[in-house]
């Protein structure tokens, strides 16, 4: 009748198959980065290496090979490949300094010694890699492994550390649990290891406490698979929200160009990249700057400096959609009376057609507060009180008192 040992450890495993299939398929599908597949290899190797480990299954083997402990042997090698897969995520992120050679070469170097041991004082002996056994084969096999294990443990916890820096703070929690359970799982480790180095030098003192560190295996599995979860979950959500709010700002920036668009009416414009549509823009934005001046800028915020005072608006890109209104309703008016010499805010009448138009540059916007500005400047266009506002302030007025 399996015990309570035994559904923890197949219960860790299959949590653990769960979560690195359903990595494997988010992976896929969205295409994330060479680190979360390593983690994903990571986790898929701890917990085969968990069925591995089960008691039931280590009896099984047994019976099916003839061979003493040699489920155990696949348990233990499994689990250091995990690590293997942990140090090349840690790599990719750059929480590694060593290199995966090196990596790859330690895990080699540690596996043939454990093997050998194995082959030499485990295959037919009781108990191996167990405090039960405290035989000098059997207990420097325990030291290399767990010594191993609890090396690239510590450096996981820490790589963690630094990874959930970087991360909303939603997220922090699921990395914290996945941490926590990287936690429980080093305490049992750390406390099995001292174990085994107190039974090499001193084969006869009588272990204790093996059924803790038994335990702390599978619940550290399960506490990383759920913050794993958690985080997966939660990334997903603050994904799908940035995603949207991209959506949101790429429809603005479209919405701002085509209106600004009319500024440049001498270019050619075959489809643009948003990229180009930015430049647009930002060119746009150098006419209206010569066709706005201060004096009409500072009508404009004082029209809606309200705003500020009873709801706290950031009024700068209501002005500048007030101020692009302005200057294509004058564009219009000045083309619709080609006679007409154009007047700027205190500006001297333009000598001819060509010099209306300022020079441009071509800039780029790449920096994600000035997208997220043009973008609130596009939202503005459609907002009633700048086109009250526009309407109030554009060229009706300027052009009756020029007819003067």
């Amino acid at each position: 009748m399996p015990d309570a040992v035994t559904f923890l450890w197949y219960g860790a495993a299959a949590a653990g198959v769960a979560e690195s299939a359903r990595k494997v398929l988010v992976n896929r599908g969205v295409g994330y980065t060479l680190s979360r597949h390593l983690l994903t290899a990571g986790i898929a190797s701890m917990a085969l290496s968990m069925a591995a480990g089960n008691p039931m299954t280590l009896d099984w083997a047994d019976h099916l090979t003839g061979l003493h402990n040699v489920a155990i042997v696949a348990h233990h090698l499994l689990a250091m490949l995990a690590m293997v897969f942990t140090a090349a995520f840690l790599h990719t992120l750059g929480q590694l300094r060593l290199p995966m050679p090196g990596v790859v070469t330690i895990f080699l170097i540690c596996a043939t010694a454990m093997v050998t041991l194995y082959v030499l004082a485990g295959a037919h002996t009781s108990w191996f890699a167990s405090p039960k056994n405290p035989a000098l084969p059997s207990q420097l096999y325990s030291a290399i492994y767990l010594g191993y294990m609890v090396g690239w443990l510590a450096l996981l916890l820490l790589g963690l550390t630094v990874v959930a820096m970087g991360e909303v703070a939603a997220v922090r929690g699921g990395v914290a649990l996945a941490q926590l359970g990287i936690a429980v799982s080093l305490v049992g480790l750390c406390w099995r290891f001292g174990g085994a180095l107190r039974l090499l030098a001193d084969p006869d003192h009588l272990s204790r406490g093996s059924h803790f560190g038994v335990f702390t295996d599978a619940a550290g599995l399960l506490l990383f698979v759920l913050g794993s979860l958690f985080a997966a979950a939660t990334r997903s959500v603050f994904d799908r929200r940035d995603r949207r709010r991209t959506a949101r700002q790429d429809a603005a920036i479209e919405r701002l160009w085509r209106r600004a668009r009319i500024l440049l009416a001498s270019r050619r414009r075959p489809p643009l990249t948003q990229a180009q549509q930015l430049v647009e823009i930002e060119d746009a934005l150098l006419i209206v700057d010569q066709m706005i001046g201060s004096a009409t800028r500072c009508t404009i915020r004082q029209g809606l400096r309200k705003l500020t005072l009873v709801y706290g608006m950031d009024i700068e890109p209501m002005a500048t959609a007030v101020e692009i209104e302005i200057a294509i309703a004058t564009l219009v008016a000045q083309l619709s009376h080609p006679s007409r010499k154009r007047t700027r805010d205190g500006a001297d009448d333009a000598e001819d057609g060509e010099a209306w138009w300022p020079e441009t540059e071509h800039l780029r916007v790449d920096d994600g507060t000035r997208l997220a500005y043009l973008a609130a400047v596009g939202e503005a266009l459609s907002d009633r009180r700048v086109q009250r506002l526009a309407k109030k302030m554009g060229p009706t007025q300027s052009v009756a008192g020029s007819r003067r």
